[in-house]
């Protein structure tokens, strides 16, 4: 039974392991895309424990299925009919903004919700938050993980 258990454990934490000492140094990071000769340029002394932190966020942050970050809820119902108004509501949002994305969830135990926006920061959102309040009064942000963009190099 305990030859069972450990041979268990060691199967879930060997992978993590190797990934956190095959993972990234943060010299690797700096010099991703750089020309060979602007990568030997930069010099970066550092404790090796940098590193292993370095490499246990990215696996975290690789979990996470996006970044935290803001989007605007401009439905939230938990009525009989709140799945065909929450519909009706992004149907008419996607209408007035085909920019925007829009994301309709259910949250248990009853609650159907219209999200819009993937906005990294607050004040990213309230730019336009406002504009969005004007024809939906009931507005208003949440903090959320939101889909990744990744920056034009």
């Amino acid at each position: 039974m305990k030859t069972a258990l450990l041979a268990i454990i060691s199967f879930l934490v060997l992978p993590l392991s190797l990934a956190a000492q095959g993972g990234l140094s943060v010299l690797e990071i700096m010099n991703d895309g750089r020309p060979r000769y602007e990568a030997e340029r930069l010099v970066i002394v550092q404790d090796p424990a940098l590193d292993t932190l370095v490499s246990r966020h990215i696996l975290y942050n690789a979990s996470k299925e996006g970044v935290d970050g803001w989007r605007i809820q401009i439905y939230r119902g938990g009525h009989r009919t709140a799945s065909d108004d929450a519909n009706r509501v992004r149907a008419r949002f996607m209408g007035d903004y085909p920019d925007i994305s829009t994301y309709l969830t259910f949250d248990r135990p009853n609650w159907f919700k219209v999200k819009v926006g993937d906005y990294r920061t607050r004040e990213e959102a309230a730019i336009v938050f406002f504009d969005i309040q004007k024809r939906y009064p009931e507005a208003y942000l949440i903090r959320d993980v939101i889909a990744f963009k990744s920056p034009v190099k």
